[in-house]
């Protein structure tokens, strides 16, 4: 009995001592081939260089139109020199001064964001579509970025009819018929 059980620890000890060293040398030994390459790094989608936002901050409704707080904002993830920033209005709205197309030059630098806040008065009410654009440069390159804005004024966007208990969109207006 003593010598069954001396044998039996010691075919324990030296398979805990095999199990024991890979394991002790950084390795898996139940990892199979495949799963032990290693995994290439992970995908970062780039971002544009310059981005344009445009908030509504306030809406002061009148009988017909309104007066519309809204904040143009662009952020840079680079440095940017001279952009020039070009805000459009559609007819039957203009800004605090009477102008329809306003332009501000700035520097942006990197992870900066610049907002310009103004105030939109608008004639009556209904869906107006506001321009913006903006162009710079960063190391002697264009850097240039587009939005439309959908301002809306005493009216309300009307959803499509949900079908299969989900809301489908056009890709295009019309669906492209």
């Amino acid at each position: 009995m003593k010598i069954e059980l001396q044998k039996t620890l010691t075919a324990g000890l030296l398979l805990a001592t095999c199990l024991a060293v890979p394991v002790l040398a950084g390795e898996n030994p139940g990892k199979t081939a495949k799963a032990a390459r290693p995994h290439p790094a992970p995908t970062v989608e780039p971002g544009p260089p310059l981005s344009l936002n445009v908030r509504l901050v306030n809406l002061q409704k009148n009988v017909s139109g309104g007066v519309a707080s809204v904040s143009m904002e662009a952020r840079a993830s680079v440095d940017l020199e001279e952009v020039t920033l070009t805000a459009d209005l559609p007819g039957g709205v203009i800004f605090a001064d009477g102008s329809q197309s306003k332009t501000w030059t700035f520097n942006l630098p990197a992870g900066a964001t610049n907002s310009i806040p103004v105030d939109l008065l608008v004639s009556s009410d209904g869906k107006y579509n506001i321009s913006l654009r903006a162009a710079g440069t960063h190391s002697g390159g264009p850097v240039r970025r587009g939005l439309a804005y959908r301002l809306l004024v005493g009216v309300e966007e009307k959803l499509p009819a949900p079908r299969d208990g989900a809301i489908e969109y056009p890709g295009v207006p019309g669906g492209g018929m």
